[in-house]
């Protein structure tokens, strides 16, 4: 199949949405090729024109989740000002613990699997990962850079790890009482930088 300029960059985009959905959702032992493509609405066949092997999808997957992170960290900073932190420890607590797992963030929900995935996955993660670590890092107001990546690693494994516990609580009340404690936390971690 032939694609017009700009279409492969689209439908690439659109897959790896749908297959990030899908490892979110499942977990990578949980879904296999053809579930991904028929997440995504295509065929083995287009898969694999997208991506040499699901390995390489999840990889992708994950790296765009981080990116994403890191562009809402950013956006946050840049339209909240010095309240960015509460904005996101609240969006973090309730929207990203109450939406359907396929939408949630990829901190949460697919660092387990790239904690199993290859070394240059593991890399490629980790380079990201400290790209979301200095901007949580630059949005904070006290003390050197050290001591602010510090508190940022902190406070996004609060966040990553609260909302995973909170995220496992049958009783609704019990999960909101982990995630107010968890946003408490987070803002006195944000003091203390």
């Amino acid at each position: 199949m032939k694609y017009g300029p700009g279409q492969k960059e689209e439908a690439r985009t659109r897959i790896l949405g749908a297959v990030g959905r899908g490892f979110r959702r499942l977990g990578y032992g949980g879904i296999g090729v053809d579930g991904l493509a028929k997440e995504a609405s295509v065929t083995s066949g287009a898969f694999y024109g997208h991506f040499p092997s699901k390995a390489e999808a999840f990889k992708a997957a994950a790296l765009i989740g981080l990116v994403e992170l890191r562009e809402g960290i950013e956006h946050l900073r840049a339209s909240e000002g010095d309240a960015w932190l509460a904005a996101f420890a609240d969006f973090y607590t309730s929207v990203r613990r109450s939406c359907e797992l396929g939408e949630s963030c990829a901190l949460q929900s697919l660092t387990p699997d790239v904690a199993r995935a290859d070394s240059d996955t593991k890399i490629a993660y980790e380079a990201e990962l400290l790209k979301v670590v200095d901007a949580v890092a630059n949005g904070l107001q006290h003390g050197t850079l050290a001591a602010r990546r510090k508190s940022a690693w902190a406070i996004l494994s609060l966040l990553s790890g609260g909302v995973t516990l909170a995220r496992s609580a049958d009783d609704e009340k019990v999960g909101a009482n982990i995630a107010n404690a968890i946003k408490s936390a987070v803002l006195i971690l944000a003091k203390a930088d």
